[in-house]
């Protein structure tokens, strides 16, 4: 799990650089900040829901610690995260749509509920992801002194197995 870490790490560390690159000033007219508002809001919805799969799959603590991961690639990916931290209030809101102040009956409904989504956003983080592993190799093999063919192999390898412990347990908790 270690090692499945630091290379979300480092994926988050390539995707806030390429938000930073990817940032505009602040909007200059109110539909572009209305805009700019909606995306924001979805960001954090989007980010929440995979978050809040960390406690759905509580239970095991791989599968939890995999959801908060995929919900800093989603937040850090998105090249508008800091202009969105303008917007106190939109935080304020995720935070009222966690799921950590709940009754376990309330916290299997919502999970049940939020399913379907928490899926497509996964696929979609998952996709993200592999689109840039090979990257991500070719940036750190010379700092570990391997070879970039390995180091893609090995990573591809452990994240199979990851996504594959994960998608187990899921269908195991969820009765699929």
């Amino acid at each position: 799990m270690k090692k499945a870490f630091v290379f979300s790490l480092l994926l988050a560390g390539l995707t806030a650089s390429a938000a930073a690159q990817n940032q505009t000033g602040a909007p200059s007219d109110p539909a572009a900040d209305k805009k700019l508002a909606a995306e924001c809001g979805q960001l954090f919805k989007d980010t929440n829901t995979l978050a809040n799969g960390s406690l759905c799959y509580r239970d095991n603590k791989e599968t939890a610690e995999y959801f908060n991961l995929l919900s800093m690639v989603l937040l850090f990916n998105h090249p508008k995260v800091d202009q969105c931290r303008q917007y106190p209030k939109l935080e304020e809101e995720f935070k009222k749509q966690s799921f950590h102040h709940l009754d376990d009956k309330d916290l299997k409904r919502l999970c049940a509920e939020s399913r379907e989504e928490r899926d497509r956003l996964r696929r979609q983080v998952e996709a993200y992801m592999d689109s840039k592993i090979k990257q991500y190799a070719e940036e750190e093999a010379p700092r570990r002194g391997v070879p970039v063919d390995e180091l893609l192999r090995k990573t591809v390898a452990e994240e199979t197995e990851r996504r594959a412990k994960a998608d187990a347990f899921i269908r195991q908790k969820d009765g699929r």
